[in-house]
């Protein structure tokens, strides 16, 4: 018989392992090596890109908060992102100076007074999150990841955010787009452990795709967030009230 008639069937099996090993390396890009290298990547390309594409926004938006109610124009406050480090969040200013030592303090009312008449608008529209994008270049945040939790939530609830500190903080996640500040403490929690459970390229793809409806929809946006409703998670034993 002619060496010729078995060539196809050789051919085909010689390539299969290079086919195993190519979707093997597509895996690893989408999983375990997106996590460990490319995530970071993704984000300094995007959020760069992102920040020069809509500095005339950014300007114009500082404008508004400086217009309508003075300065400062932007509002920092310390957060904790990965590995429990505590840096300092950039937002646009959306509530009156030192907010949180009047009213609810960390939490809101229904037509809270201290949100500025922009700031009802930017929050809806989540406008106020976009300096976030300076904290995703310094290495702070990422553009997608879990919520950027206050000081004192983590250390009330520690023991519930150990793998969920692993990964940096996002823009977006799925907190934002699965209900916001309508949800509970404990299903805020269950979101962000479903993220860091499986980190991939593609999830933060669909995640991001699913960003922009949920805010031009303003799902889940809400004025009325007490601290009756969402904490309902049995803190740590050992946490004091006082420590917040």
């Amino acid at each position: 018989m002619s060496d010729a008639h078995d060539t196809p069937h050789t051919a085909t099996l010689a390539a299969a392992p290079r086919v195993e090993a190519l979707l093997d390396l597509l895996a690893d890009l989408n999983g375990p090596l997106y996590r460990k290298h490319g995530k970071r990547l993704f984000d300094l390309v995007a959020a760069g890109a992102g920040t020069a594409a809509i500095s005339p926004l950014l300007a114009a938006l500082a404008g508004v908060v400086y217009a309508t109610s003075g300065r400062p124009i932007f509002f920092r406050q310390d957060r904790v992102g990965r590995h429990g480090r505590v840096f300092r969040i950039f937002k646009f200013r959306t509530m009156i100076p030192d907010a949180v030592k009047s009213g609810r303090g960390f939490y809101l009312e229904k037509n809270d007074p201290r949100i500025t008449p922009a700031g009802k608008w930017m929050r809806s529209t989540s406008l106020d999150e976009l300096p976030q994008l300076f904290n995703v270049l310094l290495g702070d945040m990422s553009l997608v990841g879990p919520r950027p939790n206050l000081v004192f939530i983590v250390e009330k609830y520690r023991s519930r955010y150990g793998r969920i500190l692993a990964e940096r903080p996002g823009i977006t996640a799925l907190v934002a787009v699965g209900g916001r500040n309508r949800l509970t403490r404990s299903r805020m929690i269950a979101l962000d452990d479903e993220y860091v459970a499986d980190v991939t390229l593609l999830g933060d793809l669909k995640l991001l795709a699913r960003t922009l409806p949920a805010v031009l929809l303003r799902s889940g946006a809400t004025d009325d967030v007490s601290e009756r409703f969402m904490e309902d998670v049995e803190p740590d034993p050992g946490w004091v009230e006082d420590a917040q």
